[in-house]
């Protein structure tokens, strides 16, 4: 009886757990249909009456940009900063110094002639040893190149040469002498004695003190030189509210002087991003966007107040599906795991 009883329960849960894997094998899963026009990367879309470009659009995730042409950009340089001698220029500038590579030019590098190439889309430039073509070089914009024994940065590279720039740093101080309102600030060359008294072969390499004042010392004869006489006048330049200066490549305007810093303004382009992710909200302006991709590359932007209840409702449908397949798994497995347990009781020994 008691394995004629088991028999019996083993047939009805293997019965239900089939059932449940059947129903599992035959369930399709539902798909979120909405339609409407789709975007893929490098496509334009207008939201809220401006025009965007999308940026990207891949796998439940992407990036939309629009370019401002009529932005102001601020840069702010504080009291008492270091500014790279790469970053400013005006006429007479001292203790700027820059080289130029001409395409196609052969020039003097460190001791060897070098032919010059350049590669304008790569931002690089290429020296190559005019005896020996595996002794080759190529340098970036921003790169640091050793030349004539000085640290220089390579600031530009068009389709006919490449510019290296060295020299500096200069420290910007406000001019608050005197006033409680400044509105002029002075850039001053900052100078390394040591490094310039070593790279001087006249001179020995240590400079001395005498009657607090710093000298240097010629090799051929001993004679001692306050070093403000030996080596030029430090450069100082004056910038005032109003004017205009190169920096960074592009020219600027002295926007403010305060006792704290100087503010520069330049037109120019901006480019703005916003990012969007399957089925998440994002603002544009003051109008709200969803984003839903149908596939791994293309996307529906919509607008949320007319079509996220639809969205929504078909998510709703995915998320209940899901759930009855956790259930029918669950189902199928408890089944399983009844039958197996009661086939195993069914062969235990009785007693007497």
């Amino acid at each position: 009886m008691q394995r004629r009883a088991a028999a019996i329960y083993l047939v009805f849960f293997l019965v239900i757990g089939a059932g449940a894997y059947g129903l599992l094998q035959t369930a399709e899963e539902p798909t979120i249909t909405m339609d409407g026009d789709a975007y893929t990367a490098g496509d334009t879309v207008t939201l809220n009456d401006r025009q965007y470009t999308v940026a990207s659009a891949d796998s439940g995730s992407g990036e939309l940009s629009w370019v401002n042409e009529s932005a102001v950009i601020s840069n702010t340089i504080d009291n008492g900063s270091e500014v790279p001698v790469t970053d400013v220029r005006w006429e007479d500038q001292s203790a700027r110094q820059e080289q130029t590579f001409e395409a196609g030019s052969t020039v003097e590098y460190n001791g060897s002639e070098y032919q010059v190439s350049v590669n304008e889309s790569a931002g690089s430039f290429t020296l190559t040893n005019a005896d020996d073509a595996s002794m080759n070089e190529t340098y970036a914009t921003g790169d640091t190149v050793t030349y004539q024994g000085n640290e220089a940065t390579v600031t530009s590279v068009d389709a006919d040469a490449a510019s290296i720039v060295w020299g500096g740093p200069y420290q910007l101080l406000v001019r608050t002498e005197n006033v409680t309102d400044p509105t002029e600030a002075v850039f001053v060359e900052q100078r390394d004695i040591q490094a310039m008294v070593e790279a001087d072969p006249a001179l020995y390499d240590e400079t001395i003190m005498q009657d607090g004042v710093e000298k240097v010392t010629y090799r051929a004869n001993d004679t001692n030189v306050p070093v403000e006489e030996y080596f030029p006048a430090v450069e100082r330049h004056t910038i005032a509210e109003g004017e205009t200066l190169r920096y960074q490549g592009n020219e600027t305007n002295v926007d403010a002087v305060t006792n704290e810093s100087v503010e520069l303004t330049r037109p120019g382009e901006v480019t703005n991003t916003v990012s969007f992710a399957e089925g998440e909200n994002f603002t544009v302006g003051d109008q709200q966007y969803f984003a839903h991709f149908q596939d791994n590359s293309s996307v529906l932007l919509e607008e949320t107040g007319e079509r996220y209840d639809e969205y929504r409702a078909e998510e709703k449908e995915i998320e209940s599906y899901n759930d009855r397949v956790i259930g029918l798994w669950g189902i199928a497995e408890l089944s399983l795991l009844a039958a197996i347990l009661l086939l195993a009781t069914a062969y235990l020994p009785v007693r007497g």
